[in-house]
């Protein structure tokens, strides 16, 4: 009431208030309440209710320091919202540290590693079999250019999980499109065991059909969920390869097999000079739509730099460029993904596949130009349930 008053507002003994005619004691008390009603409903929309750590990089002995932040509601994901002591991670803020990472810390031996042990290490890095890793969530994005340069763009969720053998399961991974509109909802699980000779589970949900579908093995090599790259290249079908030790080669970007390949400007730093091993992987089954693949990778840190696919006559049909480093501050031997680059040869058609540079929420979070992570918030060990990979979710899913 005294702020009215230096305001030189007169007050009545009554006052109106939505066409009714009250005490002015009364009506202070309901355009208090009205007030606090208001306040809590615009303030919960920005709720800072959950807590992030973020490395500062110190100068001295102590390395880096983790600080403990509090972000919005709006930037935690789906299904990782419903665990209340979940805790992010943002990103280095160079991505150097990361990638400065020694084969030591990160558990590793590569010396006397023959072909098919580099294939298993990074079929197990990108099922993110890294123990004590409980979990991982995310969502990420693919871009879509066509031979005229036109982009369209596909936003997903994605659930992975290491079971570490129990049950007979390596481990799990959900993806669950929800753009554009037209495919939300659907979504592909697979469930990779532990007997290497023992198919993949592959399970898509098409949200036009609203059923659920087995995949056969031998869609392992059809293109992931319509983009240039493979269901193998995103969960390798372990028991279908003989790979084998061919080579090494100091890579450099100005020279084959790297020059001019789709995304190779993006990695420069990432792959120039690196020696790497190579590696030729024939399937098993004759029957298999490839003759074979030859992947690079790096000799001592097991990075997979560089993977080349070859159609029946032997003639190269789909490059890719994918990226995996230890950019997660907390444990130096979990491995992060960042921009993955498939081109098919064949038909011209490219897929750029990475974390969006801006969240749903509209939060900047990424820069890929100057490789800057330190907005970028990572979910591990968060304790999701099960229930996201699982074919009930496929169901019921975010409608």
């Amino acid at each position: 009431m005294s702020f009215l008053k230096a305001k030189g507002k007169h007050l009545s003994p009554f006052m109106s208030f939505a066409g009714l005619v009250l005490p002015a004691n009364r009506c202070c008390l309901l355009c208090c309440s009205i007030y606090l009603f208001f306040a809590v409903v615009i303030s919960s929309g920005n709720a800072y209710a959950w807590n992030a750590l973020k490395p500062i990089v110190q100068t001295d002995e102590e390395g880096i320091v983790m600080e403990e932040v509090r972000i919005p509601e709006d930037r935690v994901p789906i299904g990782i919202n419903e665990v209340p002591d979940a805790v992010g991670v943002f990103g280095y803020p160079d991505e150097k540290i990361g990638l400065a990472i020694t084969p030591e810390q990160a558990g590793i031996d590569t010396s006397c590693w023959s072909g098919e042990e580099y294939f298993n290490y990074q079929m197990s890095y990108v099922g993110m079999e890294t123990f004590p890793l409980k979990d991982y969530g995310a969502d990420f994005q693919f871009e879509l250019i066509d031979t005229s340069g036109r982009k369209r763009t596909k936003k997903l969720y994605q659930f992975r999980k290491p079971f570490y053998g129990h049950h007979g399961i390596r481990y799990k991974n959900m993806v669950y499109m929800f753009y554009p509109p037209h495919v939300k909802g659907s979504s592909m699980l697979v469930i990779k065991h532990s007997k290497p000779m023992l198919a993949d589970e592959q399970w898509v949900y098409d949200s036009t059909l609203r059923r659920v579908r087995r995949m056969s093995a031998d869609q392992k090599m059809d293109s992931y969920l319509g983009t240039d790259m493979t269901n193998d290249h995103l969960d390798r079908a372990n028991g279908q390869w003989k790979p084998r030790i061919i080579g090494e080669i100091e890579l450099d970007v100005d020279k084959p097999p790297l020059r001019g390949r789709f995304g190779v400007d993006r990695h420069y730093n990432y792959l120039n000079g690196k020696r790497a091993v190579i590696v030729e992987c024939f399937p098993k089954n004759r029957n298999w739509p490839v003759s074979k693949e030859i992947i690079y990778f790096d000799k001592t840190t097991g990075y997979w730099y560089y993977e080349e696919t070859y159609d029946k006559t032997g003639r190269l049909k789909k490059t890719f460029l994918p990226f995996m480093a230890h950019l997660y501050p907390l444990e130096p031997k979990y491995f992060t993904f960042g921009d993955w680059y498939a081109h098919d040869l064949s038909t011209n058609h490219k897929t750029i596949m990475y974390y969006p540079e801006t969240d749903k929420a509209g939060y900047k979070v990424l820069d890929y130009k100057s490789r800057d992570w330190s907005n970028y918030i990572f979910w591990y060990d968060s304790g999701y349930s099960d229930e996201y990979l699982s074919k009930r979710f496929m169901l019921r899913g975010v409608r």
